[in-house]
């Protein structure tokens, strides 16, 4: 019927169809019942969803874009843009901006698009729809933003977030004279506040106290924008090391906040009060204020959508755990950190996290995930334009080192950590570098002026209120002392620092003290100060090391064996094998379908690690017809997806689809051997020119050892079958090379296995059978060559009905004469 194809024209513009949305909107059409209707006569529709609320229906695309186009050609342009502008009224009046910008910028109605940001943009980033807010912003011309100077803020906090400061000041700045001309005090004012928070993580604080006081000068004292601005006062207050007069301001916030039901800033600074007693080594009054960021139950709010600031609240709260040597509450906070992290795409946290997870490796004694991660945190940092040298990773790094024993390396960076850091005016991490030079230096035997420099240090520390701090500074004193025979001095600082431990609960880091200097715990007038279940430890701790010889600290270069960072590995020379982290396998059910597998590893061993998808449908969907296709194509990607982070602490995207093709992912890094195999080869052969002999063998036997067997042995499509004979050639190439080189060495077993493997996989290979021949004939074994030469004779006889080749019958003549 005409009215029935009318309503379909105008369903066409909707990408999705729930039944309560287009009763609503088309209230005349009777849609709850032609729908359905239509569905049963099959035409082109289909139930994609189905709830309490609503069913939710879906055209077919091909039909929708047939439908789209004849509307076009009905109504024209104009009042195809009115309807998606009634359509985008709608879903604003139900607040879902989302759907409403998306039929707005469809309608090219940039004015209204560009005011909807403007003005629901900081409710959006704190629903943390940043991505898609991102998306939208992207798609509309900058004249139309700057009508709405309000949507530039917007903008400018998701570059924020992302790690883009540039772009945000830009924007900021910019904001800051529009919002000015307009006489909109209250928007200048949270434009000045934004550039503060800038700056603030630059560690320009005195610039962010005077955009702080500008704005306060322009909004009234019980405003939000008030209360933002004295939670970022303390939070400049706490990187200069006011700590009292930072938790005044974040109380002060506090209030506000409470007094203006604003929940969301409630969780922010109450976050935010657990610094001062989180930096002071008040771990566990840090931890009860840092929780309250999170909603109250930690399996709801990983259900819930987390605030973006969430991610740097689960990262304190891992960290804390991590001094007190909570591993498993560690790795929880961790991974939801990450998890976050990526979900907002929080470049300049990610440095952070990694660099967390390297601590929290090394303090479990898993060396090469330590390394791994200190790796991935320096790369993070440098991608987010971050010096490592400002963070602790270099401080943390050092450290590693010398667990490891390598003082000289450890030495040198806590050198440059102390020139950088004094140069920044930064007391406390200068004081603690030089903690650790001294620490080293009391290790290594060197106790002069080292006293007095640790007497000053502690004495910082004290003043300052760093308990963590004093207390390893003061068992520092303690040992030097003690080393120095002085035990007399040696008492009070070593009562301070028992004394810290019991107050704040630093036994997890006595503990460990303990085990590197038993010594000095098991002396009685040290182990009579220490708590009862901590002399036990002690006394452990002191009768082993008696037993041991004592070992001196090494102060040559102890290297790990260390791999570069791969984000994959892919193994297709044998049985399949892809895996990320050994450690972490993946889950057995991880591979829902074969065929999802094997299409990765298709694109994975392609040139140039891509394939065009239809090339990819040709191959593993060639006989199936259009609807299978559609059915099943994109699952199937999403399966792979999902396969690749199955049981893994960070999720990455390793399939991408770029220009009409899907490829692996060029950002993150890979470990192919198949790839690797052909690069080998191409080495062996440049080496083989160069008459570079060692290269030329070295390249080859790096090939060899790649083989696990044939190319995805147990599948048997046609482009598994094609690519193996390709590779089994290749790897036949490779014997015979390294068999002829045995030959030219006299390694007379290494040229008879070499060559035995070829004919394993072409027994008619009559090269490898003079070669072998040849081998015997050296090792003066005349019956071994005839031998050899009568089974091939045989072999070639039965099989293919010929005889040997004349060279090769020429060789055995010359052989045997």
């Amino acid at each position: 019927p005409p009215e029935t194809q009318d309503l379909l024209l105008h369903l066409s513009l909707l990408e999705a169809l729930p039944l309560d949305v287009c009763s609503r909107l088309f209230p005349d059409r009777r849609c709850s019942a032609v729908l359905p209707e239509l569905l049963q006569k099959n035409v082109f529709l289909s139930v994609v969803g189905e709830n309490q609320e609503s069913e939710e229906y879906r055209l077919h695309p091909l039909f929708r874009d047939f439908l789209q186009r004849r509307f076009r050609s009905e109504i024209g342009r104009g009042k195809i843009a009115a309807e998606r502008n009634r359509i985008a009224a709608f879903f604003l009046e139900s607040n879902q901006w989302e759907k409403a910008l998306f039929f707005l910028l469809e309608a090219e109605n940039f004015d209204k698009a560009a005011e909807t940001i403007a003005e629901k943009g900081g409710e959006w980033i704190a629903n943390g729809a940043i991505t898609s807010l991102e998306i939208f912003a992207e798609k509309i011309p900058l004249e139309f933003l700057e009508k709405f100077p309000r949507a530039l803020l917007s903008l400018a906090d998701i570059a924020r977030l992302q790690g883009d400061g540039e772009r945000s000041s830009n924007l900021l700045h910019r904001a800051v004279k529009l919002l000015e001309n307009e006489k909109d005090k209250t928007g200048e004012a949270e434009a000045l506040h934004s550039l503060a928070s800038l700056d603030r993580r630059k560690s320009n604080c005195p610039s962010s106290f005077e955009y702080l006081e500008k704005a306060e000068r322009l909004v009234d004292e019980n405003s939000e924008t008030y209360l933002k601005c004295a939670n970022t006062r303390g939070l400049c207050l706490i990187a200069q090391g006011s700590w009292t007069q930072a938790e005044q301001q974040f109380r002060l916030a506090l209030e506000l906040a409470e007094k203006q039901s604003n929940e969301h800033y409630i969780r922010l600074i109450t976050h935010n009060l657990a610094l001062p007693a989180g930096f002071r080594g008040d771990f566990g009054e840090a931890l009860r204020w840092f929780k309250r960021i999170f909603r109250s139950d930690f399996r709801s709010e990983k259900t819930a959508r987390p605030l973006p600031q969430e991610s740097i609240g689960h990262l304190n709260v891992a960290r804390l755990h991590l001094y007190r040597g909570e591993f498993d509450e560690t790795e929880k906070h961790l991974e939801r950190a990450l998890e976050i992290c990526q979900l907002y795409n929080l470049k300049s946290l990610r440095g952070e996290i990694f660099e967390s997870y390297g601590n929290f490796y090394r303090d479990k004694s898993d060396f090469p995930h330590t390394l791994e991660f200190y790796e991935r945190a320096r790369r993070a940092y440098e991608e987010a334009d971050i010096n490592p040298f400002d963070r602790e990773l270099e401080d943390e790094r050092a450290k590693f080192l010398m667990m490891r024993g390598d003082v000289v390396k450890a030495c040198g960076i806590w050198e440059k950590l102390l020139e950088r850091r004094k140069s920044n005016g930064n007391e406390i991490g200068w004081n603690s570098v030089r903690l650790s030079l001294c620490r080293t230096r009391l290790a290594q035997g060197e106790t002069e002026n080292l006293i007095e420099e640790l007497r000053e240090i502690t004495n910082f520390f004290h003043d300052q209120n760093l308990f963590y701090d004093e207390a390893a500074a003061s068992l520092a004193l303690a040992e030097t002392f003690y080393v120095s025979g002085n035990r007399k001095e040696m008492s009070p600082p070593l009562q301070r620092a028992l004394d810290l431990t019991a107050r704040f609960d630093y036994e997890h880091w006595l503990r460990s003290e303990i085990r590197k200097n038993p010594k000095m715990f098991v002396d009685e007038d040290v182990l009579e100060k220490l708590p009862m279940d901590l002399r036990q430890a002690s006394l452990e701790s002191g009768v082993l090391s008696l037993k041991s010889e004592p070992a001196e600290l090494q102060t040559q270069d102890s290297r790990l064996q260390t791999s570069p960072v791969v984000d994959l590995t892919v193994n297709a020379l044998g049985f399949v094998e892809i895996h990320r982290d050994k450690s972490k396998p993946f889950a057995p059910d991880a591979w829902t379908t074969r065929r999802a597998r094997d299409i990765f590893c298709y694109i994975a061993t392609s040139k140039h690690r891509r394939v065009d998808k239809d090339v990819l449908i040709d191959a593993f969907w060639g006989e199936e017809d259009l609807t299978t296709i559609e059915k099943n194509f994109h699952p199937t990607i999403s399966h792979i997806r999902k396969a690749l982070n199955s049981r893994q602490s960070f999720k990455q995207n390793f399939i991408v689809f770029r220009d009409g093709a899907y490829q692996l992912n060029p950002e993150l890094s890979y470990s192919i051997d198949a790839e690797d195999f052909e690069n080998y080869i191409a080495e062996a052969e440049k080496a083989k020119r160069e008459k570079d002999t060692d290269g030329f063998r070295a390249n080859l036997e790096k090939a060899n050892a790649l083989n696990r067997g044939e190319f995805m042995a147990g599948v048997y499509d046609d482009w598994a079958e094609e690519r193996r004979h390709y590779f089994s050639e290749q790897h036949s190439r490779v014997l015979n090379a390294l068999a002829k080189l045995a030959f030219t060495d006299k390694s007379w077993s290494s040229a008879l296995k070499f060559s035995g493997e070829i004919l394993q996989k072409d027994p008619f290979r009559e090269d490898a059978h003079r070669l072998i021949m040849k081998v015997f004939a050296a090792q003066g074994k005349r019956s071994s060559v005839v031998e050899q030469f009568e089974n091939l004779q045989t072999l070639l006889k039965k099989e293919l009905g010929v005889a040997p080749a004349p060279e090769t019958r020429k060789v055995f003549q010359e052989l045997t004469k």
